[in-house]
């Protein structure tokens, strides 16, 4: 999985509230797909009309925001279905890292398996940097997992929340497993110690 320390991209504000998993990412995108090809579904029907033709409005389709490796979004980002495929969808498209108040619990932990890194910030924060990207000249941001911190474009930094473990797993590019394996010594040693202490609870034939 790609490692996530310092990130400095362009960001695009999506200043909506409650963004479910179908929005990002229509469920007939996600079958008879291969990656990295799940951003053709992505925000399909805000970012396209009917005929495939690009909305003018939408963030993602406007020039200054061309090419955004970081979202900013409202609170209860990702919300929804299950469907991993919203990440896949987000991460084909090159966007690294989504910003927001809060984040739906499914998709907040399947950011974590596949190298995007979902940025909690207080909504004081958030709005002020949806607000600072929307009147600024300057749309680029910088979040730093490292130091927990992200600038925003008027050189304002905030706060990143997010627990060690959680850090440590996208900073030495773990997913769930591979950290897991990570306290291999440690299990076996909790394991030994347990057949010792507790020999009756093994299985018969257990070593």
């Amino acid at each position: 999985m790609r490692t996530f320390t310092r990130l400095t991209a362009t960001a695009a504000p999506l200043d909506r509230a409650n963004v479910d998993t179908d929005a990002i990412i229509p469920v007939d995108y996600c079958i008879n797909r291969e990656r990295p090809h799940f951003d053709e579904g992505l925000f399909r029907r805000w970012r396209l009309d009917d005929a495939g033709e690009p909305r003018a409005a939408f963030v993602l389709n406007q020039p200054r925001f061309a090419g955004a490796g970081i979202l900013v979004a409202g609170p209860n980002f990702g919300c929804g279905s299950s469907r991993e495929m919203a990440v896949w969808a987000l991460a084909d498209a090159g966007i690294r890292c989504v910003i927001a108040p809060s984040f739906g619990e499914i998709f907040y932990d399947n950011c974590f398996q596949n190298g995007v890194l979902p940025a909690i910030v207080d909504a004081a924060a958030g709005a002020a940097l949806l607000d600072a990207l929307a009147r600024g000249n300057s749309a680029e941001v910088t979040v730093d997992l490292e130091t927990r911190t992200i600038r925003g474009p008027d050189g304002v930094e905030v706060p990143l929340h997010i627990d060690d473990l959680r850090a440590g797993m996208l900073i030495e590019g773990l997913d769930p497993i591979a950290s897991t394996l990570a306290f291999g010594d440690a299990i076996e040693a909790f394991e030994s110690q347990e057949r010792s202490a507790r020999p009756w609870v093994q299985r018969p034939g257990a070593g």
